[in-house]
């Protein structure tokens, strides 16, 4: 069911006996600017670990203990051009606590704490307290170059977006912007946030809703607010070449990253379609990736490729020996070539859409994964049913796969070389 608290505050339950736990989960979503990100990462932070009523970590630890062991979490996404601050809470169904105890309105208060009631002194954050998770956030951010495939990730990025801060920035920003955070800026931030963000609730389990409607009516923050639309879809700026960036390593091990754009995104004729051309690129352990460069000619550790249908691109990445590189390079192009050219078996896909009407399938088994596909419905405005999105899936055909491979077209790669040096030129 629908109900709107306030305006562009809104609340949609899903009731479900499936399921021994019950879970919330908020958005608060505006436009996507990079100078936001540091900021909101920043603040996932502090609002997770600690409020005015709970003014430790271990407090706010024992709370959950009390609350039959409830799990809660606040972080950062980006849909496309939205940026999102996601607060949840899962927490067992009243039928399975002693006779008599009614957990839904004292998870609900503690959601109003954590989220209206953070730890300030006066006008700004806590200074002890603001100062240990900045130290973390820094930490964190300084921690991202030992991991080299999630690094790599975030340079090919900002080579795809060459002129578009907003996009080729990392969702949690960097050191420099983290830094200068104050702990009164942040407040302050926090304090625009609470009043404007577009406020989208979902609730699934075994709950009343009216306990839930009216828990929510007591939140002080959900008024009225306005928000200008944007466009959720992103579309990069042409380019006039292929942009590239190598960087080298210690170790054994390179990573090569390749982004293509694909202008295909969600809700267009041809979206399903380049679904399943990902899934037999290099999406699943069944594609031509895996197959032929993985397994039959071992050049690489791990292949792999990715569908982002709000930002149009289709990215490849692979763990390889650095002196592969260039066959890895000619392999994944072929593989490529093959898909325009139609060049693959039936079998190969009547089974790729097997698997993935199978794990669409299985993700009814799971809470967290139930209330995503209602809320990734809700923000790209779908209502397909499970029916209708297994017949799409099942009248892909060869030709429109086709059609979607001559559609790809290299936009930018990122080579984090170890056991050798590159020049960048291919």
């Amino acid at each position: 069911m629908e109900f709107e608290i306030a305006k562009d505050v809104h609340l949609t339950t899903i009731p479900t006996t499936k399921f021994k736990n019950s879970k919330i989960v908020m958005n608060f979503t505006f436009p996507a600017h990079h100078e936001n990100y540091a900021k909101l990462a920043l603040l996932a932070e502090l609002l997770e670990n600690c409020s005015a009523q709970y003014d430790s970590e271990l407090l706010v630890s024992r709370q959950l203990s009390k609350l039959y062991g409830a799990s809660f979490g606040v972080t950062v996404l980006r849909y496309g051009n939205q940026h999102t601050l996601q607060v949840s809470i899962t927490f067992p169904n009243d039928k399975y606590l002693p006779e008599g105890e009614v957990l839904t309105p004292q998870i609900l208060a503690f959601l109003r704490e954590m989220i209206e009631n953070p730890f300030i002194d006066g006008d700004h954050f806590n200074d002890a307290y603001f100062e240990i998770h900045q130290k973390n956030m820094l930490n964190y951010l300084d921690s991202i170059a030992d991991n080299k495939e999630f690094f790599s990730t975030l340079e090919l990025q900002r080579l795809y977006y060459p002129n578009d801060p907003d996009h080729g920035h990392f969702l949690m920003g960097n050191k420099a912007e983290m830094a200068q955070i104050t702990a009164k800026s942040l407040y302050d931030f926090y304090k625009s946030v609470l009043a404007s963000a577009k406020v989208t609730i979902l609730v699934a389990g075994d709950l009343s809703e009216q306990a839930v409607i009216d828990g929510f009516k007591d939140f002080a923050s959900f008024s009225d607010r306005a928000q200008a639309p944007y466009e959720l879809r992103v579309i990069p700026k042409p380019i006039d070449q292929v942009q590239e960036d190598a960087k080298f390593i210690e170790g054994s091990q390179s990573v090569l990253s390749m982004a293509y754009e694909l202008p295909i995104y969600f809700g267009d004729g041809l979206y399903f379609a380049a679904v399943i051309f990902n899934q037999l690129f290099g999406g699943s352990s069944q594609s031509l990736l895996f197959a032929n460069v993985r397994e039959k000619r071992s050049l690489a550790y791990d292949i792999h490729s990715s569908y982002n249908s709000l930002v149009g691109m289709d990215s490849v990445q692979a763990g390889i020996d650095y002196q592969n590189e260039q066959e890895v390079i000619s392999m994944v192009n072929q593989q490529l070539k093959q898909l325009s050219a139609g060049n693959f078996s039936d079998a190969l896909l009547d089974g790729v859409k097997e698997a993935m009407i199978n794990q669409h399938r299985s993700e009814a088994d799971h809470l967290g994964a139930l209330i995503e596909a209602r809320y990734v419905q809700q923000i790209m405005q779908s209502d397909l049913s499970d029916e209708q999105w297994e017949a799409h899936i099942q009248g892909v055909n060869r030709d429109q796969i086709s059609q979607v491979a001559k559609q790809l077209r290299l936009r930018a790669i990122y080579q984090l070389n170890s056991g050798g040096q590159s020049d960048g030129n291919h």
